[in-house]
Order: C-alpha cells, then sequence, then structure tokens
C-alpha cells in the first residue's frame, strides 16, 4: 500500500517515540496523520494510536480499566489488516497484545501487579 509522505514520516516518527516509551507523543503525532487519512490507512493509525494511549494510560497514569479498553479497541481495528500492513510486522505485535491485555486485566481485578514498561511489545517494520 502506498502511503502519502507525510503519512510515511509521521509513521516512523510515531513508531520511534511508542518504542521509546513515549505513549502519549507517539499517539500524538499519529492523530495528526489520522485526521488526513481514509481506510485501511486511517484503521491503521487508530488502532495504533488506542494502543499507545492505552499504555499511556496504564503506565503513566495507572488506570488499568482505560488501559484495558483502548487496547482491546485498538486490536479490534488492527485484527483485518494483512500481517505486513503498511511496511510493519503488523502480526508479531498483533500476536503480543492479548498478553499485554492479560495481564492489565490481572492488574485491574487485583490479581496481578501493575504493568511494567518492560511489558510492551515493540513495532518493528517487516525489514529488521
Amino acid at each position: 500500500m502506498a502511503l502519502r509522505g507525510e503519512t510515511r514520516a509521521a509513521l516512523g516518527e510515531g513508531l520511534d517515540l511508542f518504542n521509546a516509551g513515549r505513549f502519549f507523543e507517539a499517539h500524538e503525532v499519529w492523530e495528526s496523520a489520522w485526521l488526513r487519512e481514509e481506510a485501511e490507512i486511517k484503521a491503521l493509525l487508530q488502532g495504533l494510536i488506542q494502543i499507545a494511549a492505552g499504555l499511556h494510560q496504564g503506565l503513566d497514569r495507572g488506570n488499568p480499566s482505560g488501559c484495558a479498553r483502548l487496547l482491546a479497541a485498538g486490536a479490534a481495528r488492527l485484527e483485518p489488516l494483512s500481517d505486513d500492513f503498511a511496511g510493519i510486522a503488523l502480526a508479531a505485535f498483533r500476536d503480543a497484545i492479548p498478553g499485554v491485555l492479560a495481564r492489565v486485566r490481572a492488574w485491574e481485578s487485583g490479581a496481578g501487579a501493575p504493568l511494567a514498561r518492560g511489558e510492551t511489545p515493540p513495532i518493528r517494520l517487516m525489514e529488521e
């Protein structure tokens, strides 16, 4: 799928921020691109935005219920996209989200400790 130049730049910048644990900033960068996009690209960005916002809620704000809700919504947005959509290794990232969500739900129910930064999956490009 061909990406607009500004969307490609925002996607890359957001990936770098996300992988550095700067989830709120990643969300903001992707949101600016999301506002201009359509169809599947918009769905990709929305899914990534929701997951980043969820991790921000959990890790930075200590809000497990908001984290769980946004992780689930983001994962659902990414589910119909191809495993290598927009050059992202989306399959590996999608496969990691249910484990993180299970950890957050355990935390939310009082059966587990809060989510830690080391438990967040990276987002990789296909050529990595």
